[in-house]
């Protein structure tokens, strides 16, 4: 009889590790926020480009980019320094400026182009609080658009 009750206790007991391990699975599938914390530190950076990413040529558009953190929320702690590149170099687009500094995480600048032309944008970070993850988009300029 003995033997049969240290039997009982031993399910019992696997069986209350079974049931633990369960519930604590599907809380943290459940309350990801409790269990994994995020960062509201920036980790790269966005441009955003205008929509559509189609432009008429001649018009000076304005584009921002911005320190984001891993979700995409903007770090409003960054004053970073960030460098502008358009690809191929040689292209008719032209850039405002060439470098920004992130003010509030953020920063604005325009482009325009005098042809009909597709151009990469890239957004490099120079300097600031800690590296950050390049951006690009890519622009299509038209006539008449």
């Amino acid at each position: 009889m003995k033997r049969w009750r240290k039997v009982e206790v031993a399910q019992t007991f696997l069986s209350a590790i079974i049931i633990l391990a369960i519930l604590s699975l599907a809380s943290y599938y459940a309350f990801p926020s409790v269990f994994r914390q995020t960062s509201s530190e920036a980790v790269k950076l966005v441009l955003n480009v205008f929509s559509p990413e189609s432009v008429a040529v001649g018009r000076p558009q304005v584009v921002r980019v911005y320190a984001a953190n891993a979700e995409g929320n903007i770090d409003r702690s960054r004053d970073d320094t960030v460098e502008l590149k358009l690809d191929p170099p040689t292209s008719s687009t032209r850039l405002s400026v060439t470098r920004v500094t992130l003010v509030g995480g953020e920063a604005t600048f325009t482009v325009i182009s005098s042809r009909s032309e597709v151009v990469t944008l890239t957004a490099t970070w120079i300097q600031g609080k800690s590296p950050l993850r390049a951006a690009s988009a890519t622009i299509n300029f038209l006539h008449g658009w």
